[in-house]
Order: C-alpha cells, then structure tokens, then sequence
C-alpha cells in the first residue's frame, strides 16, 4: 500500500469527529487485530449495526467500559445511535488507518466499496477520506459535472438521496439536511439505492450556473443556500418534466 502521509491530502475529510487520543489508537489497533467484522467501523468512523453484525456490536460497546475502568477517560469512544448504527465519537481516518495492517486496510475499504456499489480502489487513493475518494471515483468515472438522476416517479427518500450524493459530487460539500455524511451513507436504503443509481451530465446553462457559484462560494467550507438551491432547483424542474438533459450513457452516444 502506498505512504498515504506523502500523497493523501491533508483537508479536514467529511468524517472526522473530534480528535483521537492515543488510548484511541491503541484500541484501533487491538480491535483490527481481533475482529475484522469491528474494524469495519474504522474505514468511515460510522457503521450499521446489521453491517457489523452483533459480536462486533457487543464488542465495541465494551470498550466504553474497559477506557472507564481504566482511567482512560470518561467520554466513550463508541456510541449506539437511534439509527441503528456505530459511531466512533473521535475519528480521524487518517489517523486511525495508520492503525490498521495494510493487508486489511486494503479489505475492509473493498468491502465498503462493495456494499456502497462503487469501484474505490485502495491502491489509488488520494484522500484521507473514503466519502472523499468515492465522489472522485464517481466523477472520474461519469463526468465532472455529472449527478444522480432522481425519476419522476422516485419517492422522497430517493429524492433525498440524490441530492445528498449530487452536493458531494457537484460542490464537494457535505450536510444536506445538517446529517454528517457517514451517518448518510451508513444506513442499507441508501446503499441499496447506491445499487441502481444512475447519473446525467448537467446541461450547458447548468455548469454555467455552477461556475457562478463555485466562484461566489467555493471558497467556503459549508454547503450554504444559494448552492442547495440550485441542487434542489434541478430535481423539482426534472421531477416537473421540464428538464430532458440525457443520462450520462445517452450523452456519450450524442
């Protein structure tokens, strides 16, 4: 595997929370040694109990007790959410992939990659994030100005998600709807509408627009309204029949 300290980027990655200690990395390190099903938590920081299945669940929910009992600090490293989901608390991938053997860190992003149905190689990684890398994998294999299509008949969750996946692609920006972007991708909805997903260039007057944004907000970390606007603008004018721009495929036929 590639020195990720030379060549990764070093922007603050859409899934860091907090700032790992080094008891941290320690039980990173303990966990990818002994179960592989846990360490599934450390590619993205978040992960859907049924993914982890329920040993590793119990597992990492013990830990909690070990770093107390220890002295090793009061605050959990490892939260159950409402969704159903692991959280780690303090996550930061470039950090807590150093952790883990290469050999498994290069399984554990191909099995993510496999369930989310997209084709990150952790051999060409260039992001200290895996939501980073699997925008630019997307792009790189559609377009740079390419989103999901959301069809006319869609219901409202996968309206939801194709808007959430079109800020990441379009702006490079999380938090549509104020949910981090692991919380997001964590959940098997989305990963099942991952599945079927197709995409669309934006027409000429849309990359237009968007470079008109970009220059008036690219500069700022957080997705702010103009930009949602024009994201949410594309799927109610496709949704209304207005917008007959081609799928990506259809494009590269013209």
């Amino acid at each position: 595997m590639m020195d990720k300290g030379a060549v990764m980027e070093k922007r603050r990655a859409w899934t860091a929370r907090g700032v790992m200690t080094e008891d941290d990395k320690a039980i990173v390190r303990a966990v990818a040694k002994n179960s592989s099903f846990a360490a599934r938590v450390f590619v993205t920081g978040e992960s859907h109990a049924s993914y982890l299945g329920e040993t590793a669940v119990q597992l990492l929910e013990g830990i909690n007790d070990t770093l107390y009992k220890n002295n090793a600090g009061q605050e959990p490293l490892f939260v159950h959410t409402r969704d159903n989901t692991v959280r780690m608390l303090r996550f930061e991938p470039g950090v807590a992939w150093r952790c883990i053997h290469p050999d498994l860190f290069i399984e554990l992003v191909k099995q993510e990659s496999d369930r989310l149905h997209v084709d990150v190689d952790p051999h060409k990684m260039d992001i200290f994030d895996f939501y980073g890398e699997m925008a630019r994998t997307i792009r790189i294999q559609t377009s740079e100005h390419s989103l999901p299509i959301a069809w006319k008949d869609s219901g409202i969750d996968d309206y939801y998600n194709a808007i959430y996946l079109s800020c990441l692609l379009i702006f490079g920006k999380p938090g549509y709807l104020d949910v981090p972007v692991a919380q997001w991708f964590a959940q098997p909805k989305v990963a099942d509408w991952m599945a079927g997903v197709d995409y669309r260039l934006l027409t000429a007057p849309e990359i237009g627009k968007f470079m008109e944004l970009e220059t008036l907000y690219g500069g700022i970390q957080g997705l702010t309204n103009p930009e949602l606007h024009f994201i949410v603008d594309l799927y109610q004018r496709s949704k209304s029949g207005s917008s007959a721009a081609p799928t990506f495929e259809e494009d590269k036929k013209l």
